[in-house]
């Protein structure tokens, strides 16, 4: 029984933790904003190829490696390297895996299949075309935003840009928002009876859950993984018991939650309390 107690405390440290920023009085950025952060540094760094036209540079290089192996062609289009880059900087990868992409249609295909297709632009999101890709920094008046772009005019630069001009916006920063929920059936959980438990991320059509990982003994440890937000359990005794999950996105972002479930003798059975 102690090391479910034991367990239960853990998990409420740690989210307790979690919750709270290590300096409360400074500012925590949200996706967004980190994005777009990432992207103006790199603008004041006045990257361009070297020499132009070239889709050279050393930091034009290290774009590239911001993808997945396969794609990393060098010297090569670069817009869909850089904002692979800024993402990944950022804490919200983009592509499948989290891997990035050096193709504009791939990260379109990827961004329609995974429900972050958007009409209307936020800052941070991703701004497509058919053969070209950016940032979006911020909104303006009259149908514009703007926007920070890599391999343009063989550089990062900072852009105007009509919104209808767009095939669409990718909502990148809505991969971070991962809320698992975990639920019980209703009533009590009675000893040696399946009970099954079932978990749902509240932003579940922002992003795609590609694993649930259980802990079902309060060790700490995953004791199994699903490629479903659900598991059937039966325990053999008494008590109250703490189960905990951890859900995994397509970007190989993680959160967990954990609840606590009471187990008694179904009446009229006859078992050790």
């Amino acid at each position: 029984m102690a090391r479910f107690i034991t367990a239960l405390s853990v998990v409420l440290v740690a989210g307790a933790v979690c919750g709270v920023p290590a300096q409360a009085q400074t500012p925590v950025q949200t996706p967004a904003q980190r994005i777009v952060a990432v992207a103006q540094q790199e603008l004041a760094l006045n990257v361009h190829e070297i020499p132009m036209g070239s889709n050279r540079g050393a930091r034009i290089r290290m774009y590239g490696l911001a993808t997945q192996a396969p794609l990393r062609y060098y010297p090569a289009a670069w817009c869909a390297y850089f904002v692979s880059w800024v993402t990944k900087q950022a804490g919200v990868p983009i592509g499948w895996g989290g891997l990035g992409d050096g193709l504009v249609s791939r990260l379109r295909d990827w961004g329609h299949k995974t429900g972050l297709w958007q009409t209307v632009p936020a800052p941070g999101d991703l701004i497509a075309y058919p053969e070209h890709i950016g940032i979006v920094e911020s909104i303006q008046p009259n149908g514009l935003v703007t926007t920070i772009e890599g391999n343009t005019g063989d550089a990062v630069r900072r852009r105007l840009r009509l919104v209808k001009g767009a095939m669409g916006f990718i909502r990148v920063a809505a991969l971070a928002n991962l809320e698992p929920i975990l639920t019980a059936p209703e009533g009590p959980v009675y000893r040696t009876e399946p009970v099954t438990l079932t978990v749902r991320n509240a932003v579940a059509s922002k992003s795609a859950i590609k694993s649930y990982r259980w802990d079902i003994n309060g060790d700490g440890k995953w004791d199994h993984s699903t490629s479903t937000g659900e598991i059937t359990l039966a325990f053999p005794e008494n008590g109250n018991f703490t189960i905990r999950v951890q859900i995994v996105d397509s970007g190989g972002r993680s959160a967990s939650t954990a609840i606590n479930l009471t187990v008694v003798n179904r009446p009229g059975v006859v078992g050790s309390p």
